[in-house]
Parts: structure tokens; C-alpha cells; sequence
């Protein structure tokens, strides 16, 4: 054969053999996720980076999706100690991946056709996800009471000063994509035990104050305080004493508290 018609052969194996295996690569499954925008050649969502998810424990699921797929799919986890997964093939296929534990597992997807293909996911500490603040509840402590005698004043104040403990609070900050932050607060004794845990939320309460609660998962309110100075958090006991003292007005124990660097 002559060495021209040799060279415009070889061209043309070439040609097909990189068509070949773009379109394998449109048939072979792969794994995304949703992405505002995808790759800008093609249109495609691009495919996990390293073919690696990493996810976190004590977090939600996270969602890939399937591409390539034929027909309906099934997932497996190769340690669900670590990583449990969840097929779903209503609309478009994914699968949802949920840490238990740190470490790493192989989720493998199989296709209506025995097609299969394998992703890897890496779970870590979902506390990396948190941005914590520590304070101290300790110092010398004041109360503010207005509508009572001198003499009652002085023995509510000796009485309300001691009613709230030294403590030590843990406020945790997470961000989520396209979503609020959410915040938790955890509560302390001297002894380190824990005494209150719930939802943190910060308001404006009644006096245009900033107002900062502590809720259960249910949203029932665990503890309340106001913040009208710096470096203080105010414990509004004025409804407690009321029904001793029905003249007291205001019953407000200043706490001094300080960050833990």
C-alpha cells in the first residue's frame, strides 16, 4: 500500500477510535452533582471530582446523581459501619449517601443492564463543619429590682443572684449552601456536665433588646436571657418574684461573661 493512502488509513483509525470512546464515554456511568453551572464546552454537569464525594458525619444525606445509567438503579455501600446508601429512580436516578462514622467506602451502582460503575466517598467529622464559641458565666455578678422596699430588694437580690450557676456555654455555628445558619448552644456546669442543649435563635424581644434562646427540637424554650450591654447577659426573674412580691416591676441578674480563646 502506498505510504500516503498508509498515513490518511492510520488517520482515519485514529478518528474512530476517539469517537468510539466518546461515545463510551456518554454510555459508561458516571456520577454528578447538581450545579448551577455545568461544564461550559458540553452543557454536562461535570463528574465528582476524583471520582470522591466527601461528606460528613451527623449531617444530611447528600444526593449524586447517575449518569449513564439504562433503566432503573441499585446501590451498595462496601462498609455501611461508615457510609449507608439509598437508591432512588424516581426521575432522574441518584443515590443518597449518608455518613455514619469517619472513614472510607466504595459505593457501587449497577444499572437495569448489569452496567456498573463505583465512586468512592470520604466521611469526615461533621464537628469540622462547626464554628465554635466558648464563654464563662463567671464574675461578680449584679441585680437590678425596681417596685419593692429596700429590704426586700436586698434579700430578693441575694436569692436571685444564686439562682443562676456558674457555667460554661458552647454556642456552634454551621452554614449550609442555600440555607440559613443554624447555631446550637450547649450549657455546662463547673463539673463539665452537660445540663442544656437545644436550637439557639437571637431576636429582638420586647424592649428592642436582643434576645437570645435556647429550644428543644420539639421548640419548646429551654432558657431565655437579653443582652442590652456589652459583656453582660441579663436573666429576666421577674415573673418568678411577682408572686411573692406582686409590687416588683423588674427583677434582672447581670451575668459577666467572657470568651475562652
Amino acid at each position: 500500500m502506498h505510504l500516503k493512502n498508509i498515513y490518511f488509513v492510520n488517520l482515519w483509525l485514529v478518528f474512530c477510535l476517539l469517537f468510539t470512546t466518546a461515545c463510551n464515554d456518554d454510555d459508561n456511568i458516571y456520577f454528578t452533582q447538581d450545579e448551577i453551572i455545568g461544564d461550559i464546552n458540553s452543557g454536562k454537569q461535570i463528574a465528582l471530582e476524583n471520582n470522591t464525594l466527601v461528606v460528613y458525619t451527623n449531617n444530611m444525606a447528600t444526593s449524586v446523581n447517575v449518569q449513564g445509567a439504562k433503566g432503573k438503579i441499585h446501590a451498595t455501600s462496601s462498609d455501611e459501619n461508615i457510609v449507608l446508601v439509598t437508591s432512588s429512580n424516581e426521575g432522574k436516578a441518584t443515590v443518597l449517601v449518608e455518613a455514619l462514622n469517619i472513614g472510607y467506602a466504595q459505593i457501587t451502582v449497577t444499572d437495569a443492564g448489569g452496567n456498573s460503575a463505583t465512586f468512592t466517598v470520604e466521611a469526615k467529622d461533621g464537628e469540622e463543619l462547626w464554628e465554635k464559641r466558648i464563654y464563662t458565666l463567671r464574675g461578680k455578678r449584679q441585680c437590678l429590682i425596681k417596685g419593692v422596699t429596700p429590704s426586700d430588694s436586698a434579700q430578693i437580690a441575694a436569692e436571685a443572684i444564686g439562682k443562676v450557676p456558674e457555667a460554661k456555654w458552647v454556642i456552634k455555628k454551621c452554614s449550609y449552601p442555600f440555607a440559613e445558619s443554624l447555631q446550637r448552644m450547649y450549657v455546662y456546669d463547673e463539673e463539665n456536665q452537660l445540663l442544656v442543649q437545644g436550637i439557639l435563635e437571637i431576636e429582638k424581644s420586647a424592649s428592642n433588646q436582643p434576645s437570645c434562646s435556647i429550644y428543644s427540637d420539639k421548640h419548646e424554650l429551654l432558657m431565655n436571657y437579653t443582652m442590652p450591654i456589652s459583656e453582660y447577659f441579663v436573666k429576666d426573674l421577674t415573673d418568678e418574684y411577682r408572686n411573692i412580691y406582686p409590687e416588683v416591676t423588674e427583677v434582672l441578674v447581670y451575668l459577666p461573661f467572657a470568651p475562652i480563646l
